[in-house]
């Protein structure tokens, strides 16, 4: 029968012999051999050679098999309950195996490891540092198969109980309110009905159980550890825990009654397999480190004249035309945000000069997106344009040639209007649900070809290119051929909204590829008091000058050609082959993403040139690494959204995004902000770093994706813990330490 013992087994060196003792030997040597020394082994061959009973495979770390032995001696049979047992591992393990010498036990070899070798009821799985008796007594002859999810499994199962050390506190509750905490959980109905179990009596064939097998528990130890559990959950205090268990008809037993051993051993387990009580210092750590990750600091307003003060707080401005427009925008905002100065600035210099420049065959447009949350100042770019257009005017009223429509009803009517206005920039409110309804599954006719046209519109500005002719059978609606459209798009939008209708497919469209998407994620800014300035009448000068060379190329039907100096020339090249890079090795959503990034580059640079010197604009090191740097933001303000889940994600990898947010905010609030009466919080969690499970339940009800769908909090917040994202507080510190009844959170290292 050994024949029968598989081939790769027999090919390993790893074969010791055996008498009737089944003491391991050496099979060339007769004498005792040891699975620790290699030395004591030999070939299978030589093992049935030499002439012993028994021939075993010995298991190392080093080979991957592990070994299932069910034990089944005449001398020590197994019991209905053990036999069972074997009976479904027979059956969940599919791989070969034989009979035990005795004939009446079974080995089972599979692939796979174990940490350590465990014993219980009559099986025993080890991996190494054991030898096996094969038999070639074959039960099952299938191949040796892996199988290590079961074999975690039943590791699982069978490793020994953890014990921990008893330390014994004395608890703030009294024994009233740990009972009435009990009583009034979610699992009040179990833990009442232990309580009124009762215990069993006698021994032996006069053994009567009690009620407690009707809660399907087989024995009574498995009842109280039931009910123990229970109890430590809500106090930390084990005599009170012991006092309370001996109150209920389960613990009148003599060995629960006599002395505390029984019930401390079960107390031991219990405690070992709690959460550890909250680190107070390692918390204050994790709380510092995600508010500095996290918070941004709200720009301060900077009175006065834009050259008389440079600096733009919070953000690096480009130089030239373009910085100096940021900079007067901000400092003449009602609520100075830079990065809408910002995008307001690129967005008028690109919007006036991408027609009647080019930079490599391609026109200046940009599509710009600025991201704020409602009521911070987005309103300022706008009224900023605004205000320097009229400064313009009076010297070259042809200037409102470049202000385009605020939104566009549909994709024919932005083409026809490119025959009266073939170059502009349009200030596009809420562009988020713009991107959201014409990309919908639903979307109309007219919301579609609008979809379609800013794509092309995008790709369609240099000067050899143009849009065609479109026939409708209402006349009216027909258009003609424009030659290198430029259209610039400056778009707000709130993050949720914008980010909402994100998802891998449209960044597989293309669209979203193109924006430049600028985020400004800080808060509400004070007002400034000297909003509404006029423009220094130098920076007027400059931008007539832009204004009326970019008019008269136009009119000559001529595109200048920004030329990049070699050295940047070469920055924007190592650019080209970093986006190469993130294309050939990223994911689905990052090729894409990064598919638009050197051209954008490109753009704003010659942007910048122009700015800079309109009538001989050329791209230096400082235009482009100023420029390459803005698209690196842009692309990380997408990515992470992604990253994080926030964007293209699951209902749950969004919905664990909303509670992200919502603990950053009750961290960074101060104990007035959250003594709110709607917020619903604590007097003592009012300072603490505790967030209350009823504060995250109330930030998220009416937020999607948790609106109409109450279990999704639960589940979230499980995952969470499970991430090491949040660290639940045991109840019984969440209420000594929090002052808190219901479940309460603190941030985890993961956060």
């Amino acid at each position: 029968m050994r024949n029968n013992i598989p081939l790769e087994l027999q090919q390993l060196p790893q074969w010791v012999c055996a008498g009737a003792d089944k003491q391991p030997l050496n099979p060339k040597t007769g004498k005792p051999a040891s699975v620790s020394d290699i030395s004591t082994w030999a070939t299978y061959e030589e093992a049935c050679a030499a002439g012993f009973p028994h021939v075993g495979f010995v298991l190392t770390e080093a080979d991957p098999y592990t070994i299932i032995d069910l034990d089944n001696k005449p001398e020590k049979p197994c019991t209905p309950e053990q036999w069972a047992r074997h009976q479904k591992i027979l059956e969940a393990f599919d791989s070969y195996t034989e009979r035990s010498t005795s004939g009446t036990g079974y080995h089972i070899v599979v692939k796979g490891t174990i940490p350590a070798g465990v014993h219980r009821d009559n099986v025993e799985v080890y991996s190494q540092s054991r030898y096996m008796i094969c038999t070639g007594d074959v039960v099952r002859n299938s191949p040796i198969n892996d199988h290590q999810p079961l074999l975690d499994v039943i590791y699982g199962e069978m490793k020994p109980d953890e014990m921990a050390e008893l330390v014994e506190v004395e608890s703030v509750l009294d024994d009233d309110e740990v009972l009435a905490m009990a009583m009034r959980a979610a699992n009040a109905e179990k833990f009442n009905a232990l309580c009124a179990c009762t215990s069993s009596s006698g021994n032996g064939e006069r053994k009567v159980h009690g009620t407690y097998t009707e809660l399907g528990y087989e024995s009574q130890s498995e009842a109280d550890f039931a009910l123990l559990s229970i109890l430590a959950y809500y106090t930390t205090d084990n005599e009170q825990v012991r006092r309370l268990f001996r109150m209920s008809g389960l613990g009148k037993r003599d060995k629960a009654v006599n002395d505390n051993k029984y019930l401390n051993r079960a107390l031991s387990k219990i405690r070992a397999k709690q959460p550890p009580l909250v680190d107070q210092l390692e918390v204050e750590a994790l709380v510092a480190k995600a508010v500095a990750t996290h918070h941004k600091t709200n720009p301060v307003p900077v009175p006065g004249n834009a050259e008389a003060s440079p600096i733009v707080p919070g953000v690096s401005l480009p130089p030239g035309l373009v910085g100096d427009i940021a900079q007067y925008i901000f400092q003449s905002a009602i609520r100075p945000v830079p990065e809408v100065a910002l995008v307001a600035a690129l967005g008028l210099v690109a919007g006036i000069s991408s027609r009647s420049y080019n930079v490599s065959q391609t026109g200046l447009n940009l599509y710009l997106i600025l991201l704020g949350k409602t009521g911070v100042g987005k309103e300022g770019g706008k009224q900023g344009i605004n205000r320097l257009i009229a400064a313009v005017r009076p010297q070259v009223p042809m200037v409102d040639q470049y202000v385009g429509p605020s939104a566009f009803a549909s994709g024919q009517a932005l083409v026809k209007h490119f025959n009266e206005q073939p170059c502009f920039y349009s200030v596009l409110d809420e562009f988020g649900h713009t991107l959201k309804r014409i990309t919908a599954p639903k979307a109309s006719g007219a919301e579609l070809a609008l979809h379609k046209e800013l794509l092309a519109l995008y790709s369609h500005s240099g000067p050899e290119d143009f849009i065609g002719v479109q026939a409708h059978s209402d006349k009216e609606k027909n258009t003609a051929v424009v030659r290198s459209p430029g259209l610039t798009i400056i778009g707000e939008s709130t993050p949720d909204v914008f980010f909402d209708c994100l998802d891998s497919a449209l960044i597989q469209d293309g669209l979203v590829p193109r924006l430049l998407v600028v985020e400004y994620a800080g808060g509400r800014p004070p007002r400034n008091r000297q909003a509404g300035g006029k423009p220094a009448a130098t920076l007027v000068k400059r931008l007539v000058d832009l204004v009326t060379v970019a008019i008269q190329t136009g009119q000559n039907g001529r595109s200048a050609t920004v030329e990049l100096s070699a050295d940047a020339e070469d920055m924007l090249d190592a650019f080209d082959s970093e986006c190469d890079d993130h294309i050939n090795r990223g994911g689905s959503t990052e090729v894409q993403l990064w598919n638009r990034a050197h051209l954008n580059a490109l753009r704003v640079a010659a942007v910048l040139a122009v700015g800079s010197s309109p009538h001989t604009p050329v791209v230096n090191t400082e235009h482009a690494r100023w420029a390459i740097d803005f698209v690196r933001r842009s692309l990380s303000t997408v990515q992470s959204r992604f990253d994080r889940g926030e964007a293209g994600g699951s209902d749950m990898s969004k919905a664990e995004a909303v509670l992200h947010k919502a603990v950053q905010a009750f961290l960074t609030m101060t104990p007035e902000e959250r003594a709110k009466k709607h917020l619903g919080i604590p007097a003592k969690m009012r300072e603490g770093l505790a967030i209350p499970h009823d504060f995250l339940r109330r930030r998220a009800r009416d937020v999607q994706p948790f609106k109409g769908n109450p279990r999704l909090l639960g589940e979230i917040l499980v995952d969470m813990v499970k991430a090491e994202v949040l660290t639940k507080v045991p109840p019984q510190q969440a209420l000594e330490q929090y002052g808190s009844k219901g479940d309460c959170y603190v941030v985890g290292p993961n956060f």
